[in-house]
């Protein structure tokens, strides 16, 4: 699906530069605040990495099944974080019981959503198993030892359904990083009433006036994105913005393509 976590720099971006969807998750990780669902006590923590304190936050753990019905809902408000500040135990999202081995295991997701004076600050969601752990016995100078290795049956994730979606995107002219004169925003729908719309990716290609991108290498390799890879459920719209140079599009137009795991690409004018 996507590159792993990075270990070197370089695996932030592919070859041709594009960034890889390990580029995202350091980028989620590396937020000034931040929600994180610890998977070894199963609660919520909130930190802030800025150096004021943060105010009027609220948290939103939701947890949905396979099919994007929501299992379990639950928030926490008026919460303020100082600087450096860490809070553990925020919520204790209701998940699906862990099987034993070698029964059939359930996928499921838990998406985190954290806001300030009401604005979405964080998003955050996480595709996991009723199977996760395995703990394997080793012998370290002659003494039994428990390592406890990280495992997930995703295999579930091969039958989700195919998702349906809509998006619109605006370009208007704002200089950016690396020379970029243009931005677009695009926004993107999950239109499915009872699917997940896993790893929806955004592209802005060379295409036609009409809203089809041209054969070939037709990517801008100077476009940066502030977010990618989402994850959407039923119902839901996420804002993508993406700078790029408007010198990449070798006199073709701008199109925005929209892939992911279980939905069909397409295109439109950006």
């Amino acid at each position: 699906m996507n590159k792993g976590w990075p270990s070197m720099l370089w695996t932030l971006y592919n070859s041709d530069g594009d960034q890889a969807g390990s580029y995202f998750g350091a980028q989620e990780a590396n937020r000034s605040l931040h929600a994180i669902y610890a998977l070894d006590t199963g609660t919520v923590t909130l930190d802030n990495l800025g150096n004021t304190t943060r105010s009027g936050l609220s948290v939103e753990s939701t947890v949905y099944n396979l099919a994007g019905a929501v299992l379990d809902d639950q928030t926490a408000s008026n919460i303020s974080l100082t600087s450096q500040q860490v809070r553990s135990n925020v919520l204790t999202p209701k998940v699906p019981a862990v099987t034993v081995p070698r029964t059939p295991a359930s996928v499921y997701f838990v998406e985190l959503v954290l806001k300030q004076n009401g604005n979405v600050v964080d998003r955050n969601v996480y595709w996991l198993s009723t199977q996760q752990d395995v703990v394997n016995w080793t012998k370290t100078l002659g003494q039994p030892q428990a390592t406890l290795s990280q495992y997930a049956d995703l295999t579930s994730l091969q039958s989700l359904p195919r998702a349906s979606a809509t998006a619109s995107a605006t370009t208007t002219t704002q200089s950016g990083p690396g020379g970029a004169d243009r931005a677009t925003i695009v926004t993107i729908t999950n239109t499915s009433s009872s699917t997940v719309g896993f790893l929806l990716r955004a592209d802005i290609r060379r295409g036609t006036a009409s809203g089809q991108e041209l054969s070939g290498d037709n990517e801008l390799q100077s476009s940066i994105w502030q977010d990618n890879d989402i994850t959407l459920f039923p119902g839901e719209s996420q804002t993508l913005t993406v700078t790029w140079n408007s010198a990449d599009l070798q006199g073709a137009a701008a199109v925005v393509s929209i892939s992911g795991w279980n939905l069909t690409k397409f295109d439109i004018v950006a």
